[in-house]
C-alpha cells in the first residue's frame, strides 16, 4: 500500500513537473522575445527591461499554471493564491534579474547577449527551482495544504479538522507529507 502510494506521488509529481516546464517554456518565449525587445528599442537599462520581460513572463506563467498544470487544485481562495504567486514572482524576479544586474554593473558585462546569458543560462534555473517548488507547496497546494492564514473569498478556510488555522491534528503516523 505504501509503494502504491509513493508511486501515484511521484507520478503525479512527475506530470506536474512536466507541465510546469511546458508553461516555462513559453513563459521563457515570452520573456526572452518581451525582453530584448525592450532591450534594443528603448533606452531602458538591461535590468529595467529584464524586469519588464519577467512581468510579461508571470503573467503568462500564473494563467497556465491555474489553469493547466494545477488545475485540479481548489481555486476557493484565489485572493489568497494571486497575493502568493504575486510574492513569490517578485522574490523569482529578484533571484533571476539580481544575475542581469551583477554582470550588467558589477562585472561589466554590457552587451545584450551578456544579459542574455546572466538572466537566461544562469539566473533563470535558479528562479525556475524556486518557483517550481514554491508554487507546488503553497500558491497552488492541494486541498487542505494550504497552510497557515489561508483565507478564500468569503473569509477564513478551515483545515480538515474544523480549525480556522489550515492545519490538521493528525496525529504523525497518520499525516501525509507534504
Amino acid at each position: 500500500m505504501l509503494v502504491a502510494k509513493v508511486t501515484s506521488t511521484v507520478r503525479k509529481l512527475y506530470a506536474e513537473m512536466l507541465k510546469f516546464g511546458v508553461v516555462g517554456a513559453i513563459g521563457v518565449a515570452a520573456d526572452v522575445s518581451s525582453s530584448n525587445l525592450l532591450w534594443k528599442y528603448t533606452g531602458l537599462s538591461h535590468t529595467v527591461a529584464s524586469i519588464g520581460g519577467t512581468c510579461v513572463a508571470t503573467v503568462t506563467a500564473y494563467i497556465g499554471n491555474r489553469y493547466w498544470v494545477f488545475r485540479d487544485r481548489p481555486a476557493d481562495a484565489r485572493r489568497r493564491e494571486m497575493a502568493m504567486f504575486a510574492l513569490i514572482s517578485l522574490v523569482g524576479l529578484i533571484i533571476e534579474n539580481s544575475f542581469v544586474f551583477v554582470g550588467d554593473r558589477v562585472l561589466g558585462f554590457h552587451s545584450i547577449a551578456a544579459a542574455n546569458v546572466a538572466k537566461f543560462v544562469l539566473g533563470l534555473p535558479v528562479a525556475g527551482v524556486f518557483r517550481f517548488t514554491t508554487s507546488h507547496l503553497f500558491v497552488f497546494p492541494e486541498s487542505g495544504g494550504a497552510g497557515p492564514g489561508t483565507e478564500s473569498d468569503t473569509g477564513p478556510a478551515a483545515g480538515p479538522n474544523g480549525d480556522d488555522d489550515g492545519f490538521s491534528a493528525q496525529s504523525p503516523t497518520t499525516a501525509s507529507a507534504p
